[in-house]
């Protein structure tokens, strides 16, 4: 026997316990024995415990508990069946960063265009180039679509209900592979200078969603245009996400910093003072042309078939 081993007790009853005491460690060994059916003593289980821990005998309501069961008995592991799931973070910065309830929406269920929501453009595209036509702009199946046609007729809107100084917008949009001479926008820009990059004051555009690029949508852009009207400045960020399919944008307003997210996820985000806003911000809905992107256009994308921006849903929240 180990000359660690200073005590040996053996309770003579059944089962049987020998409690061994392992030296001075702080841990000692418990054995069970329990007689077999020809009256044989025979060894069960063996577990350690803190030789500080009292026992107590069965049947009196009092058993030991397990060092790591809380007091609820013993833990079993979970199978397979019933491991833990985390459930997948939200897919709107609202939900992920609780902004409550919107103070205006609109997910297009009533199978037309609210007028009295929103402002249909009429008139010159772009920089003057192409035409912006309300036949551009129609609702179907629940969803907002904009239409561009190779000539450079297209559409915008402005949303009446979507104006406010600071604050949060978020929607849902997707487009289609087409010439790279159209950009579909989701924009701020000041209600009273009826917007532009440089409008009459100096107060900015803030563009939380154009896709710039090759006709393949394979990411989105954030420009945040601010200076004065003769020199035009502005902050930008880009993030790969494939733009044929639904995402949620959103944009955040404070009055210390602007940040874009796609899905719930931040993207970009600036406290650069000078770079704010200065007035109340209107939302607006653009599929804009600008013909000489159209050379930029890859291999593969059709460059005559129309383009197409569609929203399934945008919401504003108060900050």
């Amino acid at each position: 026997m180990p000359e660690r081993l200073r005590s040996l007790i053996i309770a003579v009853t059944v089962p049987v316990s020998l409690v061994v005491l392992a030296g001075p460690a702080c841990h000692g060994v418990t054995v069970r024995g329990i007689r077999d059916a020809a009256g044989r003593l025979t060894l069960g289980d063996m577990r350690l415990f803190p030789l500080h821990e009292r026992l107590h005998p069965r049947g009196h309501g009092h058993g030991r508990r397990h060092p790591h069961d809380g007091g609820h008995g013993p833990r079993h592991r979970r199978g397979r069946g019933h491991a833990r799931h985390r459930p997948p973070p939200p897919r709107t910065a609202a939900a992920r960063f609780h902004w409550g309830r919107p103070v205006a929406s609109d997910d297009f269920r009533s199978g037309h265009l609210d007028r009295r929501a929103w402002e249909v453009y009429d008139g010159p595209g772009q920089g003057g180039a192409g035409r912006r036509s309300p036949r551009a702009v129609s609702v179907r199946g629940g969803v907002l679509t904009i239409t561009g046609r190779p000539d450079g007729t297209t559409g915008g809107l402005g949303w009446k209900r979507g104006r406010q100084r600071t604050g949060r917008w978020e929607a849902r949009v997707r487009m289609s592979r087409a010439t790279a001479a159209y950009h579909p926008v989701l924009l701020l820009w000041p209600t009273h200078a009826r917007g532009g990059a440089a409008p009459r004051g100096g107060e900015g555009e803030v563009d939380w969603l154009e896709v710039a690029d090759d006709g393949t949508r394979r990411q989105a852009q954030f420009f945040l245009h601010y200076g004065s009207t003769r020199k035009d400045r502005r902050l930008w960020g880009r993030v790969s996400v494939d733009m044929t399919r639904w995402h949620a944008f959103a944009v955040e307003w404070t009055s210390t910093w602007i940040s874009g997210f796609v899905d719930g996820r931040r993207w970009f985000h600036t406290t650069r003072r000078a770079a704010l806003p200065r007035g109340p911000m209107g939302q607006a809905v653009q599929l804009d042309w600008f013909p000489h992107d159209a050379r930029h256009t890859a291999r593969g994308v059709r460059r005559h078939a129309p383009a197409t921006f569609q929203v399934d849903w945008i919401r504003m929240y108060r900050r």
